[in-house]
């Protein structure tokens, strides 16, 4: 599996409401390690479930900067079933500043190129508990599809037959947790990073507004542990 980072504020998945059907979700973190100076959270969705590990790049929701001596830091997003959108990158671009289109679930989603920019037009009508992804003549080639689960997109390059894509999400109430570098795209020639934590979420069915909670602290000898 790659695991590589885009480069994201918490903060702003943190004032976006939940989407209808959506989950909010909060991993509250503690920075209580030996490691000097500033370092970051980065916060991994799960695989798609029907592709290899190898056709695709998971990204990650990078936490704000934390020092051994800061509070713990809240890392939100919404996910779920709800909170599902998709964005088409050029080769080489920052999924970053990609616009992102709310998709659903059972979503036919044709993207075509036009005036220099993708364009992305999801209509129900596919197979259920799949998006299918069809491409129109004359896209650029090197690009890739985002499909945004829960905390970050997941890249999948587009077929340079521009065969169609089907994509499968995993919404586990769970994500994959690394702490020390900010990871970005392209991944940096050196950084440093923990060993990879799976997290699991607990969800409060009784809630208004659904909320997954979990914590984790890192402690002196830098490892992830869930405490929450």
């Amino acid at each position: 599996m790659s695991t590589q980072v885009a480069s994201s504020d918490s903060s702003i998945a943190a004032n976006d409401p939940p989407a209808t059907g959506a989950i909010s979700f909060q991993l509250t973190a503690t920075n209580a390690s030996s490691v000097p100076g500033s370092v970051y959270f980065n916060v991994f969705p799960p695989a798609l479930k029907n592709l290899p590990a190898n056709a695709q790049v998971i990204t990650a929701l990078v936490s704000p900067a934390t020092t051994n001596t800061s509070p713990p830091v809240d890392i939100t997003w919404n996910g779920g079933a709800g909170a599902l959108s998709m964005l088409v990158l050029a080769a080489d671009a920052d999924p970053a500043g990609a616009e992102r289109t709310p998709v659903a679930l059972g979503d036919n989603v044709a993207v075509a190129w036009a005036n220099g920019a993708f364009t992305i037009t999801p209509s129900p009508g596919g197979p259920e508990g799949v998006l299918t992804v069809t491409f129109a003549p004359g896209i650029p080639v090197g690009g890739s599809v985002g499909l945004v689960v829960g905390p970050a997109p997941i890249l999948v390059p587009i077929p340079v037959s521009l065969s169609p894509l089907t994509l499968e999400p995993d919404f586990s109430p769970a994500v994959t947790v690394m702490f020390g570098t900010a990871f970005q795209l392209p991944a940096p020639a050196i950084s440093d990073e923990s060993q990879a934590q799976t997290v699991t979420f607990k969800t409060d069915a009784t809630s208004t507004s659904p909320t997954a909670t979990a914590a984790i602290t890192v402690g002196l000898d830098n490892q992830i542990v869930e405490t929450g």
